[in-house]
């Protein structure tokens, strides 16, 4: 059967023994357990509706890294150095880094899902099993609650968790190849710093980066200087959450899921205890680097 296939496929590679699946190619592999063949067809010959049909007749495997010519133009220039893309348009373009935890999903099925939260289409890009960059024209860009929406509703449909790093707006061009590569490790970065977040910028990611890179002076006196929160786990939550939360009280208070007068006796004790009014903003934000210094110690 597999010997048709090859000839309806000239490009394809008939072979009997078993392909190496961690090299990369742009290729499907079909199985045919019977003969014990391989047939391997480019991803971008195999249309959706033959490809649903293969993939019940045969064992699968996915080695391609993108379908469409497009992609794999966009491949090259943000990951192997290659021209930028003659297709791509003079409006800035905007790269959101993904990664997903494992789990049972397919990838075309995963691609769908993102593309569902979109009114335009995008360019999705794939560098690792798990891991990819979403290219987004600016004037069709998601905000960071609405990709915090995307990531609960992925974990609600496909049981992951999805963290998702947002880049800055830029024209594409060797700044924008350049200001990727930056982003990929403040990605790393961030994963590492802030695992907790579902979604991450590099405004949400610097305090961290500060407050590990402060001397160990620096760090000696803003600790001694808040031991307080040192020694209440609650409060120190407390207070980083309000100052997350541009201290609002109301926000704040649903966020923790207790009454606002529960939290404005928190406050009061911290401020009565410390003596730093967090409604200043040099005090509010050395509070908060603190509290992200004494988590991590």
């Amino acid at each position: 059967m597999l010997n048709k296939l090859h000839d309806r496929y000239p490009g394809s590679q008939l072979r009997f023994e078993k392909p190496d699946f961690s090299f990369k190619s742009d290729k499907y592999w079909f199985h045919h357990e019977e003969s014990g063949q391989w047939l391997g067809i480019s991803a971008q010959e195999v249309t959706e509706d033959s490809l649903m049909v293969l993939r019940t007749l045969f064992e699968f495997h996915d080695c391609s890294i993108h379908h469409a010519p497009a992609a794999q133009a966009w491949f090259q220039y943000l990951f192997s150095n290659g021209e930028q893309p003659s297709f791509a348009k003079d409006v800035p373009y905007r790269l959101v880094q993904f990664k997903i935890s494992e789990g049972e999903w397919i990838r075309e099925d995963m691609e769908a899902a993102f593309r569902g939260f979109f009114e335009k289409d995008i360019t999705i890009l794939w560098n690792g099993e798990a891991t990819g960059v979403i290219i987004e024209e600016s004037n069709d860009s998601l905000s960071e609650e609405e990709f915090l929406a995307v990531s609960n509703a992925l974990e609600s449909d496909f049981f992951v968790k999805t963290a998702f790093y947002i880049g800055i707006q830029n024209k594409a061009g060797t700044h924008l190849h350049n200001l990727f590569k930056d982003e990929q490790l403040l990605f790393e970065q961030a994963l590492s710093l802030l695992p907790a977040e579902r979604v991450l910028n590099f405004e949400k990611l610097f305090p961290s980066l500060v407050t590990g890179n402060l001397d160990a002076s620096l760090k000696k006196s803003l600790l001694s200087r808040l031991s307080l929160l040192a020694d209440d786990a609650e409060l120190l939550h407390t207070i980083k959450v309000f100052l997350q939360n541009g201290s609002n009280v109301s926000l704040t208070a649903k966020k923790l899921y207790i009454h606002r007068n529960t939290l404005q006796y928190r406050l009061d004790k911290f401020t009565e205890k410390t003596g730093i009014q967090l409604k200043d903003f040099n005090s509010a934000l050395t509070v908060y680097l603190a509290c992200l210094l004494i988590e991590k110690t």
